[in-house]
């Protein structure tokens, strides 16, 4: 094997592995955040809500991710809204795992009991207070396993941005792999990288776990 193919492009595998990282990021830390109150708004008192979000979660898992893609980049400007390739796969891969996400962190929640519900409003506790303090910290036991599986696949599936122009890991890699025939040794470097990109996610998850593990 020829290691030179990648030595003499470490700057462009950087570049790639960097543009992966920032898309893995951004749409794992917004399909996070949305999808906490997507979760709660799931199980609201309110009919329409419910449905909604309820739609929602059913049109997001049931599209493949790359349909959604492909609608954010292809199809918006259609109608007068443009994106940029980055903006345009981020919000693309959020609004997809978002639909999961929400799923995994409403299971969370109605893990915990409903008298922790009760006792709180008895005690007065405002919503968002019982949330933070009390449901979510417990919740977080149950949520983790899943959510955090969800998200290294998040993190494979950023791959999919290179199919709306953005140059990540894997889109430059298959270029250099039409340049220079040289599959095998591109492709190790790729699989590493993926590899400890995802190290470092399940490595977060365990730190979480510890933190909200229950006293010994």
């Amino acid at each position: 094997m020829d290691w030179t193919v990648v030595t003499s492009n470490l700057r462009l595998f950087w570049e790639a592995t960097l543009m992966t990282v920032v898309i893995s990021a951004a749409t794992i830390v917004l399909s996070v955040i949305l999808a906490f109150p997507l979760a709660i708004l799931r199980d609201s008192r309110l009919a329409p809500l419910r449905w909604l979000t309820a739609f929602y979660s059913w049109m997001t898992r049931a599209f493949p991710a790359l349909t959604l893609l492909f609608l954010v980049y292809y199809g918006l400007p259609q109608v007068g809204i443009y994106f940029d390739p980055l903006p345009a796969a981020i919000i693309g891969l959020t609004v997809s795992a978002a639909g999961y996400n929400m799923e995994y962190i409403r299971a969370g929640l109605r893990s915990v009991p409903a008298t922790q519900f009760e006792a709180a409003r008895a005690l007065g506790m405002p919503v968002g207070m019982t949330l933070r303090r009390l449901i979510i910290p417990q919740a977080m036991r149950v949520i983790l396993p899943p959510l955090t599986s969800n998200l290294t696949l998040l993190l494979k599936g950023s791959s999919l941005a290179s199919l709306v122009a953005v140059t990540e890991l894997t889109g430059q890699a298959m270029a250099l792999i039409s340049y220079t025939y040289k599959p095998i040794e591109i492709l190790v470097v790729v699989g590493t990288v993926y590899l400890l990109l995802n190290g470092v996610v399940i490595a977060i998850q365990k730190l979480v776990e510890r933190r909200f593990a229950l006293p010994a």
